[in-house]
């Protein structure tokens, strides 16, 4: 008698009956929609403001983003350029290309901080009060065009938000800020000193008296 060959033993093994096992069907693709990206739509919403804010002719040449940036000066005078990325959410390689040619502009001043002579603190110059008293209509009309871009109902928790997305922003670059600091690494002769001064301190332990017997 003849034995099956290694591929009619393989189609017997593999299905009852000798049929053939169909291939596992693959899961489908999840299609990525930018319509759906929520990252995508906050870029696109920003994009709105810039351009309605460029279409103003309420700005006198300066960009919404250097109006912000003049804004936070404003309500923190002499801030640091380290308080200003915080507070504007520009990175700082690209708030410092902002700051130099505003500075160049005369819009804003830079000088050694007070209490730490390697930052800078930021002060608007009077030119940069002017300029941002000048931008601040500009401003205000594209924040009251943004919320009538959505129904009434809507606006109060649009608003709500965008201020939690703010916060935990703020949250998160603190926790990374706090995370990147350098720990203080106790040296051996640090640690042998200590050593020593804690049994100084600490009183020798007496062996108890013995009783005399009667």
């Amino acid at each position: 008698m003849k034995k099956p060959t290694g591929a009619k033993r393989q189609g017997a093994a593999s299905a009852p009956g000798g049929a053939a096992r169909k291939p596992a069907a693959r899961p489908a693709r999840e299609v990525f929609r930018l319509s759906q990206s929520p990252s995508h739509l906050l870029r696109r919403a920003e994009q709105f403001a810039a351009d309605l804010f460029a279409r103003s002719d309420l700005h006198d040449g300066v960009t919404l983003r250097q109006t912000v940036l003049m804004a936070s000066i404003a309500e923190a005078e002499g801030a640091s350029q380290s308080d200003l990325v915080r507070t504007t959410g520009v990175d700082r390689s690209t708030l410092a290309e902002m700051m130099a040619r505003m500075e160049k502009r005369g819009l804003i001043a830079r000088a050694a901080a007070a209490d730490d002579g390697r930052a800078k603190s930021v002060r608007l110059t009077t030119e940069g009060r002017r300029a941002l008293n000048d931008a601040l209509p500009a401003i205000r009309a594209v924040d009251r065009a943004l919320l009538m871009a959505m129904p009434a109902a809507q606006r109060g928790g649009f608003q709500a938000i965008l201020s939690g997305l703010a916060e935990s922003a703020d949250s998160q670059l603190a926790a990374l800020a706090e995370a990147s600091q350098p720990t203080k690494k106790v040296t051996k002769k640090k640690a042998a000193a200590r050593m020593r001064v804690t049994k100084k301190k600490t009183p020798a332990k007496r062996p108890p008296k013995r009783r005399a017997r009667r």
